[in-house]
């Protein structure tokens, strides 16, 4: 296995995430979901991985939004994807043909003033030529939600009415809604308002970072595949996959950083790592500024405010975890604090897996996020 930042890995290279797979199917057999995690986490691989291993009867396909604009664009890349199936039949060809360009390609321009329409016919045509169920992967969702709202048109609206009829546990069709932890943040800013039934009737499933076990398999499987020597590489391996979280791309960004030195790792080499991934938030490829974005991007005041306080409390504690009567306290002494309002903003904190809850105390969700915001607040 090679070390890629981008999370880009052969299928066949992807290690901890099988049971991820088995329940994300679970769910998706009984109905629509959504699939939230922060930056980083694998929700593009597990995707890939559940498609790559669908249970007899259904078939999936991906469609990445991230870049996506507008309705149009978003019904031109589902259609491409049916369209792409090795399997598509008569009724899926006749039915793409009118909106093809030049090249054999779905036109957004063809679909512009009526997209949905041409999107529920394609969809409709590829029931009619297979019997098997599918499976619909909108990545990204929210960053397609976030340059798509458009005052004053319906586009957006049809659409989402389009995808919430043909979907659901009594069709044969199934949405699986991948986005980063603000999705309903993000649902609150569209404008005209998306139709509800669109997420309303979602299964939820947050992607949690890798089991402790899993986070060292796979620093492992990258010293294997990038040839480099350490003393003891077992614990080794366990200590990268601790200080990065066992989050995937971490640990990637981490073996990309020991690939580029070509020299063998020593005692020290890993903590002088870590050190210079925190010493520049904007650093390429860690960009650890990025895993605040829900934060710094979405949290109105007062919320942003009592956020900070709580995220710098946690920060500098002494056992760097707390109970909530010892953050209650400690935020007393800097104002006057609404305990509800806090239990709130603790609650959306975790929502974004920014910090977590064990044995009754809180903590940042990892140590290498502890140390980008003491860089971020106090460096």
């Amino acid at each position: 296995m090679q070390a890629d930042p981008n999370g880009a890995v052969p299928l066949g290279e992807a290690i901890g995430r099988e049971g991820d797979v088995d329940r994300l199917w679970a769910r998706l057999i009984e109905g629509n979901v959504i699939l939230t995690g922060r930056s980083g986490i694998g929700k593009t691989t597990v995707t890939r991985l559940m498609i790559a291993d669908a249970p007899t009867g259904w078939t999936g396909r991906r469609v990445a939004l991230a870049e996506l604009r507008g309705p149009a664009a978003a019904s031109a890349a589902i259609i491409e994807a049916l369209s792409r199936d090795p399997d598509a039949g008569e009724s899926l060809r006749a039915a793409v043909a009118p909106v093809l360009d030049g090249e054999g390609r779905v036109s957004a321009t063809k679909l512009e003033g009526d997209p949905s329409s041409a999107l529920r016919a394609a969809i409709e045509a590829q029931l009619d030529d297979r019997s098997v169920g599918v499976v619909l992967v909108l990545d990204d969702f929210d960053r397609f939600l976030a340059g798509s709202g458009m005052p004053g048109s319906d586009e957006l609206v049809a659409l989402g009415e389009s995808l919430a009829e043909l979907s659901g546990g009594d069709t044969r069709v199934r949405l699986l809604i991948v986005s980063s932890t603000h999705l309903d943040r993000s649902v609150e800013r569209v404008r005209p308002e998306l139709a509800p039934a669109l997420l309303d009737r979602c299964a939820r499933v947050t992607l949690e970072q890798l089991r402790p076990e899993a986070g060292a398999r796979l620093v492992s499987a990258l010293l294997l595949g990038e040839s480099i020597t350490a003393r003891d590489r077992a614990a080794f391996a366990r200590s990268l996959a601790d200080d990065c979280d066992h989050t995937p791309r971490w640990i990637h960004c981490a073996m990309a950083h020991f690939v580029k030195r070509r020299k063998p790792i020593v005692d020290g080499d890993l903590e002088r790592c870590m050190v210079e991934a925190v010493s520049d938030l904007d650093r390429e490829p860690w960009v650890l500024r990025h895993e605040f974005a829900p934060l710094l991007d979405h949290y109105i005041q007062p919320q942003r405010g009592l956020a900070f306080s709580i995220l710098d409390q946690l920060a500098l504690a002494e056992e760097r975890a707390m109970t909530f009567a010892q953050l209650r306290r400690q935020l007393a002494m800097e104002m006057t604090i609404d305990e509800d309002a806090v239990r709130r903003v603790i609650d959306e904190l975790r929502g974004d897996q920014l910090i977590q809850e064990f044995g009754g105390r809180l903590a940042f969700a990892g140590e290498l996020l502890r140390m980008a915001w003491l860089k971020l607040r106090f460096v």
